[in-house]
C-alpha cells in the first residue's frame, strides 16, 4: 500500500494516519525549516515509522533529525529493537533509484517486521502524485 501525501508550503506540517510500522520516503525538493524538519521527525517516530529514506535538498539532515528523534523517544538510551528506525539517505541517487530502493529493497524493519505500508512525503513546488506512483510501481519489476 502507498500513500502519497503532498506536503503545501503555505500550511503547517502535519502527517496523514497510516497504520504502523511503515516506512517513509521523503521527498525534499524545496527549503524546509529545521523546525518543521524536526516535528517531523518526532511525529514520523511517534507514529510507527520504521524505515526513513530520505532524498532531495540536505537528505543527510533528515537522516540526522530522525536518528535523534527515535534516541530521544528512549531517553538517548538503547532503542528496543521493535522501535528501532532504519534510515537512510540517498543524496547521489536519481528519484527513481531511491524509490525502486524503496519498493524493492527496504521491505523489512530491523527486527525483520514485514514493511508492505509506504508514506511518501513530498516537499515539492506542486503536487506530482502520478508521477510519484507510477516511479514507485516501476520499483516493482
Amino acid at each position: 500500500m502507498l500513500l502519497y501525501h503532498y506536503v503545501d508550503p503555505t500550511t503547517p506540517v502535519s502527517l496523514p494516519r497510516i497504520a504502523s510500522p511503515y516506512k517513509c520516503v521523503v521527498l525534499i525538493e524545496r527549503q524546509v525549516s529545521a523546525e518543521a524538519r524536526w516535528q517531523v521527525s518526532k511525529d514520523l517516530v511517534a507514529s510507527g515509522c520504521r524505515y526513513m529514506l530520505a532524498w532531495g535538498l540536505e537528505c543527510s539532515l533528515w537522516d540526522d533529525s530522525v536518528d535523534m528523534a527515535n534516541l530521544e523517544q528512549f531517553g538517548y538510551g538503547d532503542v528496543p529493537p521493535e522501535h528501532f528506525v532504519m534510515t537512510t539517505w540517498h543524496s547521489d541517487e536519481t528519484l527513481p533509484e531511491v524509490l525502486h530502493f524503496a519498493r524493492r529493497h527496504a521491505t523489512q524493519t530491523y527486527d525483520d517486521v514485514a514493511l508492505d505500508r509506504c508514506l511518501i512525503l513530498d516537499f515539492s513546488a506542486a503536487p506530482r502524485e502520478p508521477e510519484i506512483r507510477a516511479l514507485y510501481d516501476a520499483g516493482e519489476a
